[in-house]
This record gives structure tokens, sequence and C-alpha cells, in this order.
């Protein structure tokens, strides 16, 4: 078995979430509706972070032209879990409706499900002072990431499926 969990593709989502009581639908898309907020937040900050490489005068040209490598592969991995997650809402809004029922959402990914599409996002800070410049250090990114993604994508040692 291998040690990263991987989530369940959206076949076996669809399967998953039949037997499921509508409020549990309901639940599940607000949690998903959540860490795509997160998510979304985070890329905002890690971008605004590769932006701020880019324009720093006192680094080399070649740093530069780059921004923070790691920091743009991290936006294009949260992308995709942000793909498969509006995927999993669409699945959410589908099964509803399948019973007749009728989705009570916002847009075609649900961001209004069940609330306001206008959720307030939280701040996030770290409790630590920033490197010079005001400026994230390497590993007080990693924990604002950490803090702010938790366990979503990640193996937390429970059994059973991933939703």
């Amino acid at each position: 078995m291998s040690s990263e969990a991987r989530p369940i593709d959206a076949s076996q989502f669809a399967l998953a979430i039949q037997d499921l009581p509508v409020e549990n639908l309901y639940s599940k898309a607000n949690e998903i509706q959540n860490s795509i907020t997160h998510l979304e937040a985070s890329n905002g900050q890690l971008q605004e972070y590769s932006d701020s490489i880019r324009a720093d005068t006192t680094l080399p040209e070649e740093t530069r032209q780059d921004g923070d490598k790691d920091c743009l592969e991290a936006i294009q991995e949260n992308l995709v879990v942000i793909n498969r997650q509006k995927d999993r809402i669409r699945l959410l809004r589908e099964e509803v409706e399948r019973r007749g029922g009728r989705w009570h959402g916002g847009d075609e990914e649900g961001s209004a499900v069940n609330g306001s599409a206008d959720q307030e996002r939280p701040a996030v800070t770290n409790g630590s002072s920033a490197a010079p410049g005001g400026r994230l250090t390497d590993e007080q990114l990693r924990q604002q990431l950490r803090d702010q993604l938790g366990d979503d994508d990640e193996d937390n040692g429970a059994d059973g499926m991933h939703l």
C-alpha cells in the first residue's frame, strides 16, 4: 500500500455519495467549498510572494525572472486540487437533482451552497516575525500553508475512503 493517500476518482465518489442523506451531501459540499476557499487564498498569497521575488531589485536578475519556483509549482498543484473539488461539488449537486431535489447553491460550482457566496476568508497570521523586508521565511510560509490546508490531501493515518 502506498504511504501517500490518494483521493478516490470521480466515479467512485459518485458511487460513495449515492446512499448519503441529502443533508450530508450539503454538508460535504460546504466542507469542500471551504477547502476551495482556503486553497484560493493560499494561491493568492503564493502568487504575491513569487511576484515580490520578481520585483526585488536586490536579487540577481535570473532569480527575479523566475520568481519563486516552489510557490509557482504549489499554485499549479492547488489548481489541480481545486478543479477536482469543484467536480465533486458538481457531483453532489447532480446527486441531489437525481433524487428530485433542487440544489440550493449559487453558481455551477456551488460556491453559495447553503449560504452566502461572500463568505469571509480568515486572516492568515503566523505569530512570529517575518524575514527582513516584510517577507516570510521559507519555514514560515510552509507553516502557513500547513495551517491553512490542514490534511485535506495528505495521509492523516485514517483508514477508509478519502472523499
